[in-house]
């Protein structure tokens, strides 16, 4: 069966599912890419493969109505945690969860709970590849858990100090080859100097960030290339008077963080 996997170009949440189709399938084509290019990525390759799964990314809603009402269907899985997705899960290959018990979901978790059902691959139970998806997850949502928190920032600077491809090569060959995960000190030292970067990168936006009211909501507008996330969260936890954050990437896209 010819299988591919579209997925979210920006973050560790977007690579980690590449991590776990390498580590489950023999063979699968990996597309990475933004929120706005799905439906043109997804067209190219439609035709080509029995199988496209869809992760921490989706679909618009007329691709959704035209894939339901074509034999296409049957051959879409996606798996997206976004709530303003919610709406498409009346669709069959549609599965948006937000939370779950009371535990905030990511694309990782909802990918690999389907791996787990469809493959029942041990190496999904290994103590390294249920920690790293949770520190995935953890970072990914903000909902972090005292024991966690300071570990889930550090993993999700590796992403940027090894840069993508680096990254996704480097914990594949590592959840092959150790049952746990555990920060070398090597990896340590980087992750400090990343964070004193990303420290001084989010102080410097914080003074560009320009306010502005929309439909009566008190928005902080910056723009930003990097640290998407952390500055957004950064915008709405210093600035009291802000409501939502927007953070634009004249080059790709814009992040809402409220």
């Amino acid at each position: 069966m010819n299988k591919a996997l579209i997925t979210h170009i920006a973050d560790a949440d977007g690579a980690f599912p590449i991590i776990l189709s390498k580590l489950v399938f023999d063979n699968i084509d990996v597309i990475s890419c933004d929120v706005n290019e799905v439906d043109e990525n997804l067209k190219k390759i439609i035709d080509n493969y029995d199988l496209i799964y869809i992760v921490d990314l989706n679909i618009s809603d007329e691709m959704a109505e035209y894939i339901n009402n074509s034999d296409y269907k049957n051959k879409i899985k996606i798996y997206d945690h976004h709530e303003s997705r919610l709406n498409l899960n009346k669709y069959p290959f549609e599965h948006v969860v937000v939370e779950q018990n009371g535990i905030k979901e990511c694309g990782t978790t909802l990918y690999c709970n389907h791996l787990k059902e469809l493959t029942n691959n041990p190496i999904l139970l290994k103590k390294s590849t249920t920690k790293m998806i949770e520190l995935v997850r953890q970072n990914d949502t903000f909902d972090f858990t005292d024991e966690l928190k300071d570990d889930a920032f550090k993993f999700n600077s590796l992403y940027n100090i090894y840069g993508r491809e680096n990254y996704i090569n480097h914990f594949i060959e590592y959840i092959k080859n150790n049952d746990d995960f555990i920060l070398s000190g090597i990896e340590l030292e980087l992750v400090k100097i990343e964070e004193d970067r990303i420290k001084r990168y989010i102080e410097e936006k914080l003074k560009n960030v320009k306010k502005a009211k929309i439909n009566n909501i008190n928005v902080g507008i910056v723009f930003a290339e990097s640290n998407r996330s952390a500055l957004g969260h950064a915008i709405v936890d210093t600035m009291q008077d802000i409501d939502i954050a927007i953070v634009i990437n004249v080059d790709r896209s814009v992040s809402y963080r409220a």
